[in-house]
């Protein structure tokens, strides 16, 4: 991980926060804010000082009251820069008990996106103006106000924002009382209602100019979308996607919203596309807006996305909060898989599985197959390390390694085990084994044996399928064999074992699976039910399991017939291609085979499968012309030959049947302006080039 070699440790328990009450000053004129804090603590243990975390603000002054006596102590102030903690000192031991910590402090707002900090905007006359908002994941909230910066020391919150007159100011709990500052009328102060038990990572606030579009759900809930002045037409679609998404949540989880309001706002300078703070999510402005006239279906499908993303982890991450970082990818994964789950629910025309499996799954898979990759359960230590596993892993492998959970116990079984991890660790802080432990006593299984196969170590198994049936024989046998997969040639052969989920289909069963079954050894021999010697058979319907497939020869020939008339689904149209071109990138099978196979595919009209047809090929380019040294002639013939009639059935022109555009989608006519012409480019039309000749 990081190259810091620093000791790290946590904070220490003695004492905890049960209430903050932090009041907060921004001055979008000279950049900077004044704070003033009181912090109801309890003291454990017997201790003469207090540590928690604080950076880029300077403490002023603090003292200490004894709860009920009115006692004072004024603490010693000793900041520790490099560790991003503060120290405060008393003269006197402090016996266990409940306390209160008031402290004054100021600070910056600073211009590196991160903590409280300042967003660049112009006015309508064209004049650079400031507003204030807030990030905070990983370890930011210690820029803003003094706090136990970790999501396990989790406490309530009661924000109250000074600000101008003329400006907006949200938290993420409702206004409680809005009132004149006393000593300058142009300041109003907002008192926020008090917030749930939440980690410091979720608290939010943000001031500026802004407009605002409302609806509520079906049982009464505000849901606001805040926009830049004049531009409140552009969340509406996100406020429809909210308002929708949040009681399809409730539903499936069986735990309600919880919270009074749910805000969703834009911040002009961001970071990242969305951040999940409770009651008061944050985005860049194009991950939320959407031109109701000029914005395309590719673009609504995004933000649908996002949205529902986001508001998954009301439940999943803040009602529910990993313990440590080293979990980050059961919050981020979980979110990854459900938000397409959900716009499923909402919006079937997105086909939005078609879209995780080319995106998401075909991603994971080529990054989880290079000997760089890591576990998704990484050790965390130093909080500069925590960065470094927001990536790939953590959210799309993690997606998929869910996915792979609900598919093998069933999703009433899978229901049944997040309504009872939700509530049986609400408002508390969790570990991996936490969820396999609820699944495991909702399905009857032993799922934390299986799927700590697959948290605990990187990489994957290529799962391979022989026949073993005699000819003639009206039993059909096979044979699933297990080694780590390996994109990388050269590498050393791994003793990697995984318990694998599997379940297959037939030619007779085509989109039920006529068998599951678990995989825990080297290899598995089983009869295929409802099958006979000669009949084609699919082992990963659905793709829903994370591995490539790779089948005997003949098998594979047999499986072309299915391509060809599209009896199987797109979803697993666009797996076995993804499992063919892996196979080929990765030198275990013949270059012939391969286009052999692609050939199936001429007559396809799906555009997600023929995106990922298109980009395959195209990745296959510098293979062959190695292989050629050069000559790719008859390459980019076949290539022609493979789209022309595909081509001319599509057409440009759009039809009145055709589905909706998707996410990342590809086109074959060539890059716009201004890119190289060695890559397909993204658009967000799905139209194939009549035109598809390769030879200019």
């Amino acid at each position: 991980m990081s190259g810091d070699k620093r000791p790290f440790t946590r904070l220490p328990t003695d004492v905890v926060p049960l209430l903050y009450e932090v009041k907060l000053q921004p001055d979008l004129q000279k950049l900077t804010f004044r704070g003033w804090e009181t912090i109801s603590v309890k003291v454990k243990t017997a201790t003469n000082k207090i540590v928690l975390n604080a950076f880029d603000i300077i403490v002023e002054s603090a003292h200490l009251e004894v709860k009920d006596t009115g006692k004072n102590q004024v603490a010693d102030i000793s900041l520790n820069v490099e560790d991003e903690k503060v120290e405060f000192s008393f003269s006197e031991v402090l016996k266990p008990g409940e306390y209160t910590l008031n402290l004054k402090f100021t600070g910056v707002l600073n211009d590196q996106l991160r903590g409280f900090y300042r967003l660049k905007y112009k006015a309508a006359d064209g004049e650079l103006m400031y507003a204030a908002g807030t990030h905070f994941e990983a370890t930011g909230a210690r820029r803003a106000y003094p706090c136990w910066d970790e999501p396990a020391i989790k406490a309530k919150f009661i924000f109250t924002l000074v600000v101008p007159n003329n400006r907006v100011a949200v938290s993420n709990m409702p206004v409680d009382k809005e009132e004149p500052l006393p000593d300058d009328p142009k300041w109003k102060v907002l008192h926020f209602k008090v917030t749930p038990l939440m980690s410091t990572y979720l608290t939010a606030f943000v001031v500026g100019e802004y407009d605002y579009v409302e609806d509520k759900t079906p049982d009464g809930m505000p849901v606001r979308v805040y926009t830049p002045v004049g531009q409140s037409e552009r969340g509406r679609f996100a406020l429809e996607v909210a308002t929708k998404a949040i009681p399809y949540y409730e539903w499936y989880f069986n735990v309600p919203y919880g919270l009074p309001k749910l805000d969703l706002i834009t911040l002009s300078d961001f970071p990242i596309g969305a951040m999940e703070n409770w009651g008061l999510v944050t985005y860049r402005e194009s991950c939320l807006l959407v031109d109701p006239v000029n914005s395309s279906a590719n673009t609504r499908n995004y933000v649908a996305l996002i949205v529902a993303h986001e508001l998954s982890h009301k439940w999943f991450g803040n009602l529910v909060t990993m313990d440590w970082w080293t979990d980050l990818w059961l919050k981020e994964g979980f979110a990854t898989w459900i938000e397409y789950q959900c716009i499923e629910a909402l919006y079937p025309e997105f086909n939005v599985w078609s879209q995780f499996i080319k995106n998401d799954q075909s991603r994971a898979l080529r990054l989880d197959a290079l000997s760089n990759s890591h576990p998704v359960e990484v050790q965390v230590g130093h909080p500069a390390e925590i960065d470094e596993i927001f990536d790939t892993i953590s959210y799309s492998k993690g997606a998929c390694l869910i996915r792979m959970l609900q598919a093998y116990i069933g999703d009433e079984a899978f229901r049944k085990g997040m309504t009872l991890y939700l509530t049986r660790h609400k408002f508390s802080n969790t570990k991996t084994s936490d969820m396999w432990a609820a699944m495991g006593e909702a399905s009857g299984m032993d799922v934390a044996s299986v799927m700590d196969t697959w948290t605990s170590q990187m990489g994957f198994p290529l799962i391979k399928v022989e026949e073993i049936s005699q000819p003639g024989s009206n039993v059909c046998q096979i044979t699933l064999s297990q080694q780590k997969f390996s994109s990388q040639a050269g590498s050393k052969i791994s003793d990697s074992s995984w318990k694998v989920p599997f379940s297959i289909t037939t030619a007779q069963s085509p989109t039920v699976p006529v068998l599951k079954g678990l995989l825990e050894g080297p290899s598995i021999t089983v009869e295929v039910p409802n099958c006979k010697t000669g009949d084609w058979i699919k082992v990963n319907p659905g793709q829903c399991m994370f591995y490539h497939v790779q089948y005997q020869s003949e098998l594979l020939t047999r499986l072309m017939p299915a391509m060809q008339e599209a009896i199987l689904p797109p979803e697993d149209r666009i797996g076995f291609l993804t499992d063919l071109f892996a196979l080929a990138r990765a030198n275990c099978m013949d270059m012939v085979d391969v286009l052999r196979v692609t050939t199936s595919f001429r007559a396809e009209r799906d555009f997600a499968v023929c995106g990922l047809l298109a980009a395959g090929l195209a990745g296959l380019s510098p293979l062959v012309q190695e292989a050629s040294q050069g000559k790719t002639e008859k390459f980019q013939a076949f290539v022609a030959d493979t789209f022309r009639d595909m081509g001319r059935a599509l057409g440009w022109d759009a039809s009145a049947d055709e589905t909706t555009p998707q996410q990342g989608d590809l086109r074959l006519s060539g890059p716009p302006s201004g890119q190289g012409t060695g890559g397909w480019a993204h658009t967000s039309d799905r139209r194939v080039s009549a035109d598809l000749s390769l030879d200019c």
